[in-house]
């Protein structure tokens, strides 16, 4: 049975053309393939991430997990910035990047929808064989949602949106931000490619957030997008 995406409900709203990928069911396109990438290039078009794998990882042992999970180690990684990463001598077949990125404390890590439970397993595999006994590896994929606003005129399009204030996170910069208690994660950056904002909420809120895009995508010229137009994105080289 096909895992459902915390945004169905508004992509039904917005006449998408729901199917099956990896697992999960998600919008193939709005009916208009063409306009999607046309958006996607030129101007601003959104995307329903929740496929995409999303694991935490926290605690005095996180960072030696890192060094030995990722290849390069975590020396690499900066307060408050994201980077492109892969897997260190892991499991065969599991050499597609990863996006990392470090908030405080805790290092996400962001995969691919069908890379998610390879990654996992690794890092619970890697934890058990050196036995770091302080480390906590959250996939939270389940119990969040996660956004992607695209495209060249992104960030511009997201910040007239969005009841955060994303002015001042650059490119490559991931950070959390909290509004009447509801924290979200904001990431500067695209698996497409190119500029783009992400935001990663609880599953819980997810129908709200979706709903500011769905109420105001045609004033602020953001065109919804589905899973045909990413892929064919990804599938084309844009990620560099």
């Amino acid at each position: 049975m096909s895992k459902s995406s915390p945004f169905e409900a508004v992509h039904k709203i917005l006449g998408a053309n729901l199917a099956e990928y990896d697992g999960w069911l998600l919008p193939a396109d709005y009916g208009d393939r063409a306009a999607e990438a046309e958006a996607l290039a030129k101007g601003c078009a959104t995307f329903d991430l929740s496929s995409f794998g999303r694991i935490t990882i926290q605690g005095a042992h996180g960072e030696a997990l890192m060094d030995r999970l990722l290849a390069g180690g975590a020396d690499g990684y900066r307060q408050g910035k994201w980077i492109w990463a892969g897997l260190s001598d892991g499991p065969a077949g599991a050499d597609e990047m990863l996006r990392v990125g470090k908030i405080g404390a805790e290092y996400a890590l962001f995969t691919l929808p069908g890379q998610r439970e390879t990654v996992l397993r690794f890092a619970e595999s890697l934890t058990d064989e050196v036995g770091l006994a302080d480390v906590k590896i959250d996939d939270i994929t389940a119990k969040s949602a996660m956004l992607g606003i695209y495209g060249p005129e992104a960030v511009t399009s997201a910040g007239s949106i969005l009841p955060f204030d994303i002015a001042g996170i650059g490119a490559g910069c991931i950070e959390k931000v909290s509004l009447f208690m509801i924290s979200a994660t904001i990431i500067r950056g695209s698996w497409a490619g190119g500029d783009g904002v992400e935001i990663v909420c609880p599953a819980s809120i997810a129908k709200m957030a979706a709903g500011m895009v769905a109420k105001y995508h045609k004033r602020v010229n953001v065109t919804p997008a589905g899973m045909d137009c990413l892929k064919g994105a990804i599938a084309a080289g844009q990620i560099d």
